[in-house]
Order: C-alpha cells, then sequence, then structure tokens
C-alpha cells in the first residue's frame, strides 16, 4: 500500500506544480501569434514567390522555335532565256529549328526579381499587421480575468467576514439577547453573495476558455497571472509593423518606376537557326538540303519613351499617398499613446487616494464591528459600512489592473518586437 501512496502523492505534487504557472501576457501573445491560423500563410507566401522567380529566370533561357512547312504554288518564277529555259517546281519544303539567346535585357529580369522580393516581403508584412491585431483581444482578455479574480477574491473575503459575524451574532440570538432578524439579514446577504461568486465564476471560466483557444495552452483557474506590463517599460519610439509595411511600399514603387525606365532600353538578342528543304537562300539550287544562318537582333520600341514622363508623374503621386498614410497613422498613433500616458498617471493618482481610503475604511469597520458586537448598531449599518470596505480594496486593485492595461496598451501602440 506504501507504493500506490507514494506514487499518488507524486502525482499530485506534478499536477499541484503544473497547476501552479505563472501566465505572463507576453507568453500569451507570443503564443497566440504562433496558434494563430494566418502565421500558415507565410511559407506559402514563399512557395508563391519562389514559382514567380522561376518564371522570371526563364526569359534567360534559350527559346527553341520549330517550324515545319510545305508550299504548293501555282505560279512560279521562270527563266526564259536565248538558248536556256528553267523551270522551277510549284512544291516547297523547309523545317527549321531556331535558338534565340537574350544577351542584354536592359536589367528587366534583374527588376522583376526585385519588385517580387518586394510583393513577398509585403504580403508577409500585411499578415504581420493582421496578427499584431491579435494582440489587443489577448490584452483584453488577460485584463479581463485579472479583474474577475480579484473581484471573486473580494467577494470570498466578505463572505469570510460574514460566516465569522454570524458565528458570533449566534449565541446572542440563541439566549435570546439579539433579534432572530439579525441572523436572517447575514444569511441573505451570504445568499447573495453565493450568486455573485457563482456568476463571477462562470463568467471566469468563458474568459480561460477564449485564451485557451487563441494561445493555443491550456489557460486554468490554477494558473497564476501577473500584473506585469505587457513589453516591460514604456517603448519611447514608435516601431509599428505598419510602418514597416509603407516602407515596404515604398520600395516596390522604387522597383516599379526603375523597371518602366529599363522597359525604355534596346534589347539584344542572338539567333541561330538550321533549316532543312527547297529552296534555300539560293533559290537556284532545288535540291532537298540543310543550310542554316546565325545573327544578332537589336529591338528598341523607341515608343516606350513617351509613357516615362507619365510613370514619373504617377511615382511621384503614390510616394506623396504613402508619406500621407504615414503621417496619419504617427499622428493617431502619438493621440492614442497621450490618451494611455494620462490613464496611467490617473492611475498612480487613485492607486496613492486608495491607500488612504482603506485605512480610513478599515478603521471604521473595526468599530462599527465592536459597535455590533454590544449591541449598538444594527447588522445592516455593519454590513453597510464592511461593504463599503471591501468595495475600497476591490477599487485599489481595479486601479492596479487599469494602470497594467494603459501600460501595456501603450507599449502595443508604440510597437511590439512580436
Amino acid at each position: 500500500m506504501k507504493k500506490p501512496t507514494l506514487i499518488l502523492l507524486f502525482a499530485l505534487l506534478c499536477f499541484q506544480g503544473q497547476a501552479q504557472r505563472v501566465i505572463l501576457l507576453d507568453s500569451c501573445v507570443v503564443w497566440a501569434k504562433a496558434n494563430y491560423p494566418l502565421i500558415k500563410q507565410d511559407p506559402l507566401f514563399n512557395e508563391v514567390s519562389a514559382l514567380n522567380v522561376r518564371a522570371i529566370n526563364e526569359a534567360w533561357l534559350p527559346k527553341l522555335t520549330m517550324n515545319l512547312q510545305g508550299v504548293y504554288q501555282t505560279e512560279v518564277v521562270q527563266f526564259n532565256l536565248p538558248g536556256m529555259t528553267t523551270h522551277f517546281p510549284h512544291d516547297s519544303y523547309n523545317s527549321s529549328l531556331a535558338i534565340e539567346q537574350t544577351i542584354f535585357d536592359g536589367g528587366i529580369a534583374k527588376k522583376q526579381r526585385e519588385i517580387e522580393a518586394s510583393n513577398l516581403s509585403i504580403e508577409k508584412q500585411k499578415n504581420e499587421v493582421e496578427l499584431y491585431k491579435v494582440i489587443d483581444r489577448i490584452n483584453q482578455l488577460y485584463t479581463s480575468i485579472l479583474l474577475g479574480r480579484e473581484n471573486l477574491n473580494m467577494l470570498a473575503i466578505f463572505k469570510d467576514n460574514l460566516v465569522n459575524r454570524r458565528k458570533n451574532i449566534l449565541p446572542a440570538v440563541e439566549n435570546g439577547l439579539s433579534l432572530s432578524s439579525s441572523l436572517d439579514e447575514i444569511d441573505v446577504e451570504l445568499l447573495k453573495l453565493d450568486q455573485n461568486m457563482i456568476e463571477t465564476t462562470q463568467n471566469l471560466q468563458a474568459l480561460y476558455r477564449g485564451l485557451s483557444i487563441l494561445t493555443g495552452k491550456t489557460i486554468q483557474e490554477g494558473d497564476e497571472f501577473t500584473l506585469v506590463a505587457l513589453g516591460g517599460p514604456s517603448k519611447t519610439k514608435v516601431s509599428r509593423p505598419e510602418l514597416i509595411l509603407l516602407e515596404q511600399q515604398e520600395t516596390l514603387l522604387d522597383s516599379r518606376y526603375s523597371l518602366a525606365t529599363k522597359m525604355a532600353l534596346p534589347k539584344i538578342t542572338l539567333n541561330v537557326a538550321g533549316n532543312y528543304g527547297r529552296p534555300g537562300p539560293n533559290f537556284i539550287n532545288q535540291e532537298l538540303r540543310a543550310f542554316g544562318s546565325a545573327g544578332i537582333n537589336v529591338r528598341w520600341n523607341i515608343s516606350t519613351m513617351y509613357g516615362l514622363s507619365r510613370e514619373k508623374s504617377r511615382y511621384e503621386i503614390n510616394k506623396d499617398l504613402i508619406q500621407i498614410q504615414r503621417d496619419a497613422f504617427l499622428l493617431n498613433t502619438t493621440l492614442a499613446s497621450i490618451n494611455y500616458e494620462k490613464q496611467m498617471d490617473a492611475m498612480n493618482e487613485l492607486i496613492q487616494k486608495d491607500a488612504q481610503i482603506i485605512e480610513k475604511r478599515g478603521a471604521i469597520s473595526k468599530v462599527y464591528s465592536t459597535q455590533l458586537d454590544n449591541g449598538k448598531i444594527t447588522v445592516s449599518q455593519y454590513l453597510f459600512q464592511l461593504n463599503e470596505e471591501m468595495t475600497a480594496k476591490l477599487n485599489q486593485k481595479i486601479h492596479e489592473i487599469k494602470r497594467m492595461n494603459a501600460q501595456s496598451m501603450y507599449n502595443t501602440t508604440m510597437g511590439l518586437p512580436y
């Protein structure tokens, strides 16, 4: 019997150690981002980009062209010279295999690869922007859990005080020194407390479940939640993923404008063709035979230069639009950060006042407790003062949680390296 007992004790200790995990807000954010379905898009973006780059590189591979042709003409060239009459056949045949190799493309392929790399970065950064929104949801759930737990703790303390007070009053009621209605008032208050505790517990279970789904971790009642703000100390510089996205969009604009200029440059290709058929370049010889050709081809579509000024204007307008978006984003970020800074300052002042209020309320409750024991006040009067003391303690906890939440939101607004 000793061995199973030891195993059971070891299992209980392990379970208790697991149940007492410390859950940090930062950890929840990291877990949630790694667990969020959108994170699975990045490998797919890489695969699509690799296929696009392969297609761009194929432009430099030799282009093979095969052609088979048979022609019958109703009229052909004839020479009628004195002493000689030449008749050419009406049918002709030609099979050819031509190879064309690009020698100079004006840097188009290189610029297209840069554009593809920019597109890949932008798609991934858009994903980061969407994932960044998860932080707000995690922060809301985490803060709600902290508030719910503090409320439940205060209700439990209030209940313990009432239970102890009931034990003190019970002998007086039994001896006829106090009215039985005093016990009834306490019992009613205890029932109301039980109702509030049931409702708060159910709400907490829903919050644990929601946080577990988002993080992919099992979050439970035994875990410890801390008042450590998200991101630690206050950030001084804005480093949001939205700003990185705007920078990448600017880089893409630069590459596209550069591509437009390179499209106006001439293209040089080398051509080699092998043929078999008749007639060939020497149409006098009508024998089936092999012949070939080679050459360099320069293509220059000069008309593409007409649109360069238009492309430049479009480029400058789009750059201005991006700058406007950046200015608007930084303005909103600054306003939000100032708001959260003021909230933190307000919470600090309120917490200082809370300490004074709790001290005063505690002293008043002690006096009322003594007066209740001596029968100088009613239970209702005592319950009112006790409720005021519990409310003051709860307000202090709420203000501490709100301060942490304001700090977390401030850091989130400025930008977190997640």
